[in-house]
């Protein structure tokens, strides 16, 4: 990071509010210290990239490409400013360049040892052109003494002239490319030295810069402890005034939890109430239903079931349905099940009232049935 931003961030942070009153016990000697302190690590790190970015330009002058990644990797993470990023990425650039120069001069060697083996080996034209664009093996050429027999001496040192004379034209080409090559790199070595001494020049200017900042630094700490015992009065003002604060909150929110536990005091005793009312009107109908006396009778040619309930008291249910199942005899099989709905209590010689009529279906006469309550249900 750059030593002159670390500076300001501090001072401001030291000149804000809060910060005065954390740092109300720390003298303007021991602040000088930490701000010397981030001084000197400042200074550590700008001067391992600068170590970096040098070893990074030997490295790849001496075409050692992975030594060169390994400082662009070391100086990366130590980029502390604009300046310093330019020059990283103007490192990179150039290693770029050489690789890519370097790659270019092996391929002309191997291009000159091909060419040199394919003259050697390949007298005629047309197979010395095919070796050295890499469609023939330059073994499988025939050698002069296959083609003297063919065409003749004078006909093979022509040949071998107009091979030579191309070989040197092409030498010359590739030769002018190189030389052309390395002036472009050579103007961009210049530029790269011509930047380098301008970072030079900005880096004085950053140091005298950074001097004016330390006198300022110590301009504002002798104003802080001006500012302390300010700071400190106010920041107990405010501390009086959250605990007086939280002491309310606590109040309201003891209050709140004493009525939410009433809420749910009464909502529990409520809840009770009906689980109980619930019970006891089911044992007010079992108890219907085990006392129900019931039977059945012939009425205008029909065959009813009537019956009374006990009287319980107090009434719990006011309606209620009485289901019954209807035998023949005591140990025979139930041949209906029937319902008295809203059932009230009548009285046993009459016809009239609350009776439920059982199907002609049903073979034996009223007098045998045997009538059951087999449940009494709220209506």
């Amino acid at each position: 990071m750059k030593k002159c931003t670390i500076m300001s961030g501090i001072l401001s942070l030291l000149l804000s509010f809060g910060t005065m009153t954390t740092m109300a016990e720390t003298s303007p000697q021991d602040m000088l210290k930490m701000l010397d302190q981030l001084d000197q690590l400042d200074r550590l790190d700008q001067m391992e990239f600068d170590d970096a970015i040098e070893a990074g330009y030997r490295c790849t002058d001496d075409e050692n490409f992975a030594c060169a990644d390994q400082e662009i990797k070391k100086a990366r993470p130590l980029v502390f400013d604009q300046d310093s990023k330019q020059r990283l990425n103007d490192l990179m650039a150039y290693r770029q360049d050489q690789e890519k120069y370097y790659k270019q001069k092996q391929r002309l060697v191997v291009q000159q040892k091909l060419e040199a083996k394919c003259a050697r080996r390949c007298p005629i034209a047309r197979e010395y052109a095919q070796c050295v664009a890499g469609n023939l093996d330059s073994w499988d050429c025939r050698d002069e003494e296959a083609s003297d027999n063919s065409g003749g001496s004078s006909g093979s040192n022509s040949t071998m002239a107009a091979f030579s004379s191309a070989l040197t034209q092409l030498n010359n080409q590739l030769q002018a490319d190189l030389a052309r090559q390395q002036a472009d790199f050579n103007r961009q070595l210049k530029q790269i030295e011509a930047q380098r001494q301008e970072k030079e020049r900005q880096k004085r200017q950053q140091q005298a810069q950074q001097r004016r900042v330390q006198q300022e630094q110590q301009q504002a700490l002798a104003n802080i402890q001006q500012q302390q015992e300010q700071a400190r009065r106010q920041a107990e003002q405010r501390r009086q005034a959250e605990e007086a604060r939280r002491q309310r909150e606590e109040e309201r929110r003891l209050a709140e939890e004493k009525r939410r536990q009433e809420r749910q005091a009464r909502a529990l005793a409520q809840q009770r109430a009906k689980e109980e009312e619930a019970r006891n009107k089911q044992i007010y109908l079992s108890k219907l239903t085990s006392g129900a006396r019931l039977a059945a009778r012939n009425c205008f040619g029909e065959k009813h079931v009537f019956g009374t309930l006990p009287v319980i008291k107090p009434e719990l249910v006011s309606c209620v349905n009485v289901n019954f199942s209807v035998q023949c005899s005591s140990s025979g099989p139930v041949v209906h099940r029937g319902v008295l709905r809203n059932h009230i209590n009548m009285n046993a010689g009459s016809c009239f009232g609350d009776t439920s009529q059982v199907p002609s279906s049903v073979a034996c006469p009223a007098k045998q049935f045997v009538v059951r309550a087999t449940s009494v249900e709220g209506c």
